[in-house]
């Protein structure tokens, strides 16, 4: 069997995996970009970019989600090796 390396692979510890796939307090649903949209360190368009989740591209969904003073929503991801915040502008819950 192939191989294939995930760029956007994430690596979870047990807790953070239950949270995920809908445990304790975990909603089970992922995040899809409807356009490249960054993802985040924090729930603001100035924080550090953590990389880019493309149109199409999913990430488990961690359950928060912050409205910012501009009025945005904002939704918690794992993203690579941690997590990051990403704009309701440019993804949807699903």
């Amino acid at each position: 069997m192939e191989n294939i390396e995930n760029k956007n692979a994430v690596e979870l510890n047990e807790q953070e995996l239950d949270e995920v796939v809908g445990g304790k307090g975990g909603s089970g649903k992922r995040v899809k970009a409807t356009g490249d949209v960054h993802v985040r360190k924090y729930a603001d368009k100035e924080s550090a970019d953590l990389g880019i989740l493309y149109t199409g591209d999913t990430a488990p969904y961690m359950g928060d989600k912050k409205t910012d003073y501009r009025g945005v929503v904002w939704y918690k991801v794992a993203f690579r090796n941690g997590k990051g915040w990403v704009s309701s502008k440019f993804s949807k819950l699903v």
